[in-house]
């Protein structure tokens, strides 16, 4: 009979944790790795528990403790991978942009300037000066928005070489990133990165979940191409901002995978007169 009711605790644990990992989009195959490893974790006291119930409501009882453990050893096992730090070797080529943060490339977009709407909802436009908490550019510019899952290293990284010219969060809600308006008006922070090549910025943007949004860098500092520029407790949204110029070159689409510090967002040629970007 203990066998039976391992079962039926299991089946319950799953069919409790899967649907959560779809809500939170975490990737297939580490969710269902994670999920069967903490189901055959939680089982294993349970061998013992089981034959001492005598009545129905304890095996109840321990059916439902059995899939409350396995949702905590899994939790335990997301936050365990959420607070890795790896140590990242950025690529050795000039004229690099690398990705701020790990996770799917959520979309690719190009911008005419500060008054053309980068995103539309029900009727409010809502421009690129509203993402960064500034006025950065005049002319056009590319946004590639990377959305992080639980699973996801959420230490970013500086896309790219220069001196930090801007450090400003942006006080806001905490909407679900599933709805199009959420990056404009959730709690972020911006860090712009001068180079004499172009300048970069980074939206560190917060989700339903997210309570704080870390910088690790100070005003004026220098950094290097990889160098650790910040942290996001829990899934949520970095959007990189490149100006558009001659030379300029994107090299990942929407669905791409892409590691902070190592994937490279676009590359981009120094003109006469101009120094190419060191990584």
């Amino acid at each position: 009979m203990s066998w039976g009711l391992l079962g039926v605790g299991g089946a319950c644990s799953v069919c409790l944790m899967l649907p959560l990992a779809a809500k939170w989009k975490l990737p297939t195959i580490p969710a269902v790795v994670g999920i069967a490893s903490a189901t055959l974790m939680a089982a294993v006291p349970f061998l013992w528990v089981y034959p001492l119930c005598e009545t129905e409501w304890g095996l109840v009882a321990c059916v439902l403790a059995q899939a409350a453990l396995t949702f905590a050893l899994g939790l335990s096992l997301m936050l365990i991978r959420f607070f890795r730090d790896p140590d990242r070797v950025p690529p050795e080529a000039d004229g690099v942009v690398l990705s701020a943060a790990d996770g799917e490339v959520l979309y690719v977009r190009t911008v005419a300037g500060e008054t053309t709407p980068l995103v539309t909802k029900r009727g409010r436009s809502y421009l690129l000066s509203e993402l960064t908490g500034s006025e950065l550019v005049e002319g056009p510019v590319q946004v590639i928005g990377v959305e992080m899952t639980f699973l996801d290293v959420h230490v970013t990284r500086c896309p790219t070489a220069g001196r930090v010219r801007l450090l400003k969060h942006i006080k806001g809600e905490f909407l679900s990133l599933r709805r199009e308006e959420s990056p404009f008006v959730n709690e972020r922070h911006t860090t712009v990165i001068e180079n004499p090549l172009l300048d970069v910025a980074v939206v560190q943007v917060a989700s339903r979940l997210v309570r704080r949004v870390q910088s690790f860098l100070a005003l004026d500092e220098t950094v290097r191409a990889g160098q650790r520029l910040g942290m996001i407790r829990f899934g949520s949204l970095v959007a990189v901002v490149l100006p558009e110029r001659a030379g300029l070159t994107v090299e990942v689409k929407a669905g791409d995978r892409v590691t902070a510090g190592v994937s490279v967002l676009a590359r981009v040629g120094a003109g006469e007169g101009e120094q190419a970007i060191e990584p």
